[in-house]
């Protein structure tokens, strides 16, 4: 695993230290680049470190649906739900995937941040997931190949 910057490997190194305490109980593992993965019900969700200027940040993401019919009523669910959020919000990325993420910067994040976040992606994803599938097609995580 390569680093860009000391503050990358250094928040990945102090993020690594945290997952089997926070997130021992649901199935993760290491990604080949600086990251974790982790499932939970229906949703996988990836927690990745990058480079922030002088800095690092922690971003947690889930392809929540691919294949979906991008409708304008899809678009106008996924903001609004955007409105109701805590942390994190919906976006579509050029392939047409549904994603949920949040990110946190890695300097000052310390576990309670991590968790929370974490498990604000994944519990939105797992959720979400389904409606959306139900409405308007496409597959979840656990329904297509990763």
């Amino acid at each position: 695993m390569e680093f860009e910057t000391q503050a990358q490997q250094d928040c990945h190194t102090k993020v690594a230290s945290w997952m089997d305490q926070l997130f021992g109980k649901i199935p993760w593992e290491k990604l080949d680049d600086p990251g974790f993965g982790l499932f939970m019900g229906s949703a996988w969700v990836e927690v990745r470190v990058y480079p922030w200027q002088e800095d690092s940040v922690v971003n947690i993401r889930s392809t929540v649906v691919s294949g979906a019919k991008m409708s304008p009523d899809l678009q106008a669910f996924l903001l609004r739900q955007n409105a109701e959020m805590r942390f994190g919000a919906f976006s579509v990325n050029d392939a047409g995937d549904i994603l949920f993420e949040h990110t946190i910067v890695g300097s000052t994040c310390d576990p309670n941040e991590l968790e929370a976040s974490v498990s604000a992606v994944l519990a939105a994803s797992d959720d979400y997931d389904d409606q959306i599938v139900e409405r308007w097609g496409g597959k979840r995580a656990l329904d297509r190949p990763l």
